[in-house]
């Protein structure tokens, strides 16, 4: 079992190389603590969300490459909404109060959160926009610091990979 595990975690790891994901300081890394809060003021432990599968993207509304994945986060948050068990969390690093406006524009069904502690360097090194995926276990599985595609059926296997996990 253990070597299938490994076999699991290389594979993935070069998988995430080949698509232009940036690997955690190691092939699987506990998450350190994050807190985040919609504009009602409901604060969530991001990190403490054992049992579910996180998707954290940390983005500005003055990022246009933030604003152009933006559609496929939407995607991803419609794919998985009825899941209890996979959480979509736009964080707005600028907290811009028009970012909701601008949500609701688009047509996104998306809740805006802001930061509501520090925000540590294991998720965030200053570069918008990145992509953070936590698995089941507390673990980054993936880290990516550029705009991504996550609304499509190849990044919707790899959560539907890690709810199995």
């Amino acid at each position: 079992m253990r070597t299938r595990y490994m076999i699991l975690t290389t594979l993935l790891f070069i998988a995430r190389i080949a698509s232009g994901c940036a690997p955690p300081d190691t092939a699987l890394k506990m998450a350190p603590y994050f807190a985040a809060k919609t504009q009602e003021g409901k604060t969530i432990n991001v990190t403490a969300q054992k049992g579910k599968v996180v998707f954290i993207n940390f983005w500005a509304l003055s990022c246009i490459p933030c604003k152009e994945e933006m559609p496929g986060i939407n995607a991803l948050h419609e794919h998985y909404k009825n899941d209890t068990n996979v959480l979509v969390i736009p964080v707005d690093l600028d907290k811009n109060a028009n970012s909701l406006r601008y949500m609701r524009e688009q047509g996104f069904g998306l809740t805006v959160y802001t930061s509501a502690s520090v925000v540590p360097e294991a998720l965030f090194r200053g570069v918008l926009p990145t992509t953070v995926v936590i698995d089941r276990n507390g673990e980054i599985v993936l880290y990516k610091e550029d705009k991504g595609d996550y609304g499509n059926k190849k990044f919707f296997a790899f959560i539907d990979e890690w709810l199995r996990k």
